[in-house]
Protein backbone atom coordinates (compact mmCIF):
# COMPACT_ATOMS: atom_id res chain seq x y z
CA UNK A 1 0.00 0.00 0.00
CA UNK A 2 2.91 2.31 1.03
CA UNK A 3 4.69 1.50 -2.39
CA UNK A 4 1.83 2.28 -4.51
CA UNK A 5 1.08 5.57 -3.09
CA UNK A 6 4.90 5.94 -3.40
CA UNK A 7 4.88 5.18 -6.95
CA UNK A 8 1.46 7.23 -7.35
CA UNK A 9 3.19 10.50 -5.71
CA UNK A 10 6.16 10.41 -7.96
CA UNK A 11 4.41 10.08 -10.87
CA UNK A 12 2.48 13.06 -9.78
CA UNK A 13 5.57 14.92 -8.86
CA UNK A 14 7.01 13.99 -12.90
CA UNK A 15 4.13 14.87 -14.35
CA UNK A 16 3.65 18.32 -13.01
CA UNK A 17 7.48 18.98 -13.76
CA UNK A 18 6.99 17.69 -17.14
CA UNK A 19 3.86 20.34 -17.87
CA UNK A 20 6.13 23.51 -16.21
CA UNK A 21 9.22 22.59 -18.59
CA UNK A 22 7.94 23.05 -22.23
CA UNK A 23 7.17 27.18 -21.13
CA UNK A 24 10.71 27.16 -19.95
CA UNK A 25 11.75 25.49 -22.94
CA UNK A 26 9.97 27.76 -25.89
CA UNK A 27 11.27 30.65 -23.69
CA UNK A 28 15.07 29.73 -23.74
CA UNK A 29 14.67 29.03 -27.76
CA UNK A 30 13.52 32.83 -28.21
CA UNK A 31 16.11 33.82 -25.59
CA UNK A 32 19.01 31.93 -27.81
CA UNK A 33 17.56 32.89 -31.34
CA UNK A 34 17.15 36.62 -31.11
CA UNK A 35 21.00 36.41 -29.34
CA UNK A 36 22.00 34.02 -32.33
CA UNK A 37 20.43 36.48 -34.70
CA UNK A 38 23.33 37.09 -37.12
CA UNK A 39 23.69 40.31 -39.26
CA UNK A 40 24.85 40.62 -42.80
CA UNK A 41 28.99 41.09 -42.16
CA UNK A 42 31.75 41.93 -44.53
CA UNK A 43 34.12 39.20 -45.38
CA UNK A 44 36.89 41.88 -46.62
CA UNK A 45 36.64 43.92 -43.48
CA UNK A 46 35.20 41.32 -40.83
CA UNK A 47 37.29 39.43 -38.07
CA UNK A 48 37.53 35.54 -37.47
CA UNK A 49 35.27 36.14 -34.66
CA UNK A 50 32.32 37.84 -36.64
CA UNK A 51 32.94 35.53 -38.88
CA UNK A 52 32.58 32.41 -36.92
CA UNK A 53 29.38 33.63 -36.07
CA UNK A 54 27.58 33.07 -39.25
CA UNK A 55 25.25 30.39 -39.20
CA UNK A 56 26.97 27.37 -40.99
CA UNK A 57 30.73 28.72 -40.28
CA UNK A 58 32.72 28.45 -37.24
CA UNK A 59 36.67 28.64 -36.50
CA UNK A 60 38.15 26.61 -38.93
CA UNK A 61 36.27 28.32 -42.07
CA UNK A 62 36.65 32.03 -40.29
CA UNK A 63 40.60 31.33 -40.61
CA UNK A 64 40.44 29.94 -43.82
CA UNK A 65 38.30 33.14 -45.14
CA UNK A 66 41.21 35.22 -43.48
CA UNK A 67 44.34 33.41 -44.70
CA UNK A 68 42.39 33.54 -48.39
CA UNK A 69 41.65 37.43 -47.88
CA UNK A 70 45.41 37.85 -46.66
CA UNK A 71 47.09 35.72 -49.46
CA UNK A 72 44.87 37.00 -52.44
CA UNK A 73 43.35 39.94 -51.45
CA UNK A 74 39.76 41.34 -51.07
CA UNK A 75 36.47 39.25 -52.60
CA UNK A 76 35.44 41.41 -55.62
CA UNK A 77 31.98 39.25 -55.08
CA UNK A 78 30.34 37.15 -52.58
CA UNK A 79 30.53 33.96 -55.00
CA UNK A 80 34.18 34.36 -54.62
CA UNK A 81 34.03 32.84 -51.40
CA UNK A 82 33.79 29.27 -52.95
CA UNK A 83 37.30 29.91 -53.90
CA UNK A 84 37.88 29.06 -50.11
CA UNK A 85 38.96 25.49 -49.92
CA UNK A 86 36.21 23.83 -47.76
CA UNK A 87 33.03 26.16 -49.05
CA UNK A 88 31.15 24.96 -51.98
CA UNK A 89 27.79 25.37 -53.08
CA UNK A 90 25.70 23.80 -50.46
CA UNK A 91 27.46 25.82 -47.36
CA UNK A 92 27.27 29.17 -49.56
CA UNK A 93 23.94 29.08 -50.26
CA UNK A 94 23.73 28.99 -46.76
CA UNK A 95 25.91 31.60 -45.69
CA UNK A 96 24.80 33.72 -48.48
CA UNK A 97 21.99 36.05 -46.29
CA UNK A 98 24.24 36.63 -43.83
CA UNK A 99 27.76 37.63 -46.23
CA UNK A 100 28.43 41.24 -48.03
CA UNK A 101 31.79 42.75 -50.03
CA UNK A 102 30.22 45.78 -49.56
CA UNK A 103 31.39 48.52 -47.28
CA UNK A 104 28.15 50.30 -46.29
CA UNK A 105 26.07 46.89 -45.55
CA UNK A 106 27.78 46.11 -42.30
CA UNK A 107 25.63 45.17 -39.25
CA UNK A 108 22.04 45.20 -40.97
CA UNK A 109 19.85 42.22 -40.88
CA UNK A 110 20.17 39.32 -43.82
CA UNK A 111 17.74 39.34 -46.58
CA UNK A 112 15.90 35.83 -47.04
Amino acid sequence: MIKGLLTASWLLLLLSISNLTPPLTHAEAIENSSRNAASVINVNTASAEEIAAVPGLGEKKSLAIIKFREKNGPFARIEDLKKVNGIGDILFDKVRPYITVKSDTTAKQPQK
